[in-house]
């Protein structure tokens, strides 16, 4: 069947809050339609409401309904297919068709990098008793015996509860959780004011939260507007289900009350490894140092010397001076002279640790002495040692300066980065100090089922510029199979422009977005690319700065942050 576009404008009539109100129950709609049998197939026609009609297309072999009049903000293909029903009759080449089109839908709940979804944070509770966790500065109270079994009987014992709160456009994003509200035909974006997800297992089996039992679930929120409203995600009907207004209430919270401050998995990797950078410059100083040389000594009268015949490759170090002679070291009291007057059967010299003295061993019988040694020089021998030791000495102290520097260079790195991330943490510090003011606002919520709950506002797309993109990166790469992600400064919300469809925002206002390439990186347009586009209609190219790879939430969160 060849695919023609569908064209569905609203009636002339304006409809009132009350018209709107009425039809928000899809089930009540369905029951005005009437039906009409063809001679292939049955066809449900709707009855005329609220001064909007349907249209229908029907073909021999395939039905296309759609119902209601949906106003779309772009004329652009709908990145969704439209549901596609075949009659009893439909042969293989037109099931072939159709087939084309239906194309694998991804999961409701899709985070667009798997790696770098939100955490949740596990909390242990005994169900006879209760408890009430923290998460930052919100409060989750469980009452005791509040859960049950898929059949409502009654459990006991530990129950794991996972819990987690989103409260800006990375949080949105990273969660893959849908943020877009129908409301009488027009599509919003959800501006949050927090949303949180609430899970309960016991031995990884989920549990229910018992008929008559509720969660108490008090959520700060970094917002300061209390004109939200309540929904829950209906994950099976997928769409979120108004609850009521939000319950908020100003709330003083501590001055002294901080956000986790403690170094990212990142962070603390880059401190490691500069860490690892010092031990190792130290350790090449350590072996710089054992080739430190010892400085040649003069025979002394007074002193006791002999030779020792050495194998020079035994003992490098010895192999550039000749006629050398050896003296008992003075710190060793074994060594008596008349050892000079005997022929002994044996001798071994072995280099100590201190690259100074040797132990010189002699045997004769089952008599045997060792005492400490080291090399003497006399006359022009000892000047061509000293200009060996000078020579060797010079080599060693170049060597011994550039590992001082390297591990002079090491730590001002790790003391960089140290106080890099304190001036982070202090920053955020800050922030958090100012969001969590006697103006900050706590939502009350009370949850008789897990799931995900958001207290938002619905927001209309932005306005002031549309255009037609085409999207590239740095690299010349084609971005237009990958979703567009939108995010204002003064606004908490994320819109997302699927494929295809336009790019509308506002000049006025501090944006800035970006997209994931198939390969999980992030690919940028700044606040700065935003202020270079001097058109608000048109095409235009858009091209991304690819920055890094992400994979894991703290990933996503340090990159992004700095855009917020």
């Amino acid at each position: 069947m060849k695919n023609t576009k569908i064209k569905i404008e609203t009636g002339s009539e304006k409809l009132t809050k009350e018209e709107i109100s009425t039809h928000k129950d899809f089930s009540k709609v369905y029951k005005t339609y009437t039906t009409t049998t063809t001679n292939t197939s049955t066809v449900k026609t709707p009855k005329k409401f609220g001064g909007m009609t349907s249209v229908v297309v029907v073909t021999t072999t395939v039905v296309v309904t759609t119902i209601g009049a949906w106003k779309y903000w772009s004329n652009k293909k709908s990145a969704e297919q439209p549901k596609v029903t075949t009659s009893s009759s439909t042969n293989s080449s037109s099931a072939n068709k159709t087939a084309s089109v239906n194309k694998t839908a991804k999961p409701y709940i899709s985070p667009p990098i798997k790696s770098a979804d939100v955490p949740y944070k596990t909390f242990s509770v005994d169900v006879a008793t209760g408890g009430t966790l923290t998460y930052n500065n919100s409060k989750i109270v469980i009452p005791a015996g509040a859960f049950c079994d898929d059949k409502g009987n009654p459990i006991k014992g530990k129950v794991d509860i996972k819990y987690r709160e989103f409260h800006n456009a990375i949080d949105f994003f990273a969660s893959g959780i849908p943020m877009t509200y129908d409301s009488a035909g027009q599509q919003y974006t959800f501006e949050s004011a927090g949303m949180l997800d609430v899970r309960g297992y016991q031995d990884s089996k989920q549990v229910y939260i018992m008929t008559g039992k509720e969660i108490q679930v008090s959520m700060v929120s970094t917002q300061k507007k209390l004109n939200y409203n309540m929904y829950e995600l209906d994950t099976v009907n997928q769409n979120w289900k108004y609850l009521s207004k939000s319950n908020g209430k100003v709330m003083p919270v501590p001055a002294s009350a901080k956000k986790d401050t403690a170094m990212t998995a990142e962070q603390k990797q880059q401190v490691q490894q500069l860490q690892n950078s010092i031990v190792s410059a130290k350790q090449q100083e350590t072996q710089v140092e054992k080739t430190k040389p010892v400085a040649p000594e003069k025979v002394s009268k007074d002193k006791y010397t002999f030779n020792i015949d050495v194998d020079k490759k035994d003992y490098p170090e010895l192999a550039v001076y000749k006629n050398t002679l050896w003296a008992p070291d003075a710190s060793d009291k074994n060594y008596k002279p008349e050892y000079a007057n005997i022929t002994w059967d044996d001798a071994s010299l072995k280099k100590n640790d201190d690259g100074k003295t040797y132990t010189f061993t002699v045997k004769k019988g089952n008599e045997s002495h060792s005492f400490m040694v080291h090399p003497v020089f006399e006359g022009s021998d000892y000047e061509t040692a000293m200009k060996e030791y000078n020579k060797k000495y010079d080599q060693y102290q170049a060597a011994r300066n550039q590992r001082l520097a390297d591990e002079q260079k090491a730590r001002d790195e790790y003391a960089a980065e140290v106080a890099k991330i304190k001036q982070q943490q202090a920053e955020q510090e800050a922030r958090m100090l100012a969001s969590n003011t006697a103006s900050a606002v706590t939502y009350y919520l009370s949850i008789n089922r897990f799931g995900i709950y958001n207290t938002d506002c619905p927001s209309a797309l932005p306005h002031g510029a549309e255009l037609t993109p085409n999207y590239t990166d740095n690299k010349n790469e084609n971005l237009n199979e990958n979703e567009f992600y939108l995010v204002e400064s003064d606004k908490n919300a994320v819109y997302m422009y699927h494929p295809g469809h336009d790019c509308r925002f506002n000049p006025a206002s501090r944006n800035f977005a970006f997209m994931v390439t198939n390969a999980n990186e992030i690919a940028l347009y700044s606040a700065d690319d935003f202020k270079n586009i001097h058109q608000t209609s048109g095409s235009y190219n858009f091209v991304l700065t690819v920055q890094k790879k992400v994979t894991s939430f703290d990933d996503l969160s340090n990159l992004l942050k700095p855009y917020m």
